[in-house]
């Protein structure tokens, strides 16, 4: 019975902080752009889907306080071996003014799912070089945000270390 009973509150413990995430700042990756992270509070919290929702849910309530719009731009999950890690949700993320055109734009291609061949209509027109050029210039400079962000989060970089080399990645986009 009373091995039953150190079984049955170890359960307990387990099912109570297996949902639990810890909820890390809101960090500036400058032109308003965002990031929030959700990390299990054990290794046994595995619900990534839960971590981003929640996240989405700190971006949403950041952007309100600020009277901002919320556009999420990316979200990264990662669930490592139990022994390995803590699995976490890390939601990337815009603060724009009501009306912003960045609001509307959808970058991110939709794949089909339809067994059927695709209509004429259902391609958006090539981009224009121009057009390719400014996003790759974009795209390169959220990838080098995000890569000084996971610097910063992992102790390789202080604070003052990723604010200077941010606003170096920052001029030289300009």
């Amino acid at each position: 019975m009373k091995t039953a009973g150190w079984a049955l509150s170890g359960i307990s413990f387990c099912i109570a902080f297996a949902g639990c995430a810890t909820k890390s700042d809101i960090v500036s990756l400058g032109d308003n752009t965002y990031s929030v992270t959700r990390k299990g509070a054990t290794a046994f919290s595995r619900d990534t889907d839960a971590m981003a929702a929640e996240a989405k849910q700190d971006a949403a309530r950041f952007c309100a306080a600020q009277g901002k719009q919320l556009k999420v731009v990316d979200v990264v999950v990662d669930k490592p071996f139990y022994t390995t890690g803590y699995a976490n949700a890390k939601v990337v993320f815009r603060a724009l003014a009501a009306g912003d055109p960045a609001l509307t734009d959808n970058p991110v291609p939709v794949p089909a799912v339809s067994n059927r061949a695709p209509s004429a209509t259902s391609y958006a027109p090539a981009p224009a070089p121009a057009e390719i050029s400014e996003k790759q210039a974009a795209d390169d400079l959220y990838a080098a945000l995000l890569k000084l962000d996971d610097l910063r989060k992992k102790g390789i970089l202080t604070d003052e270390e990723f604010q200077s080399e941010k606003k170096k990645i920052l001029s030289r986009s300009k």
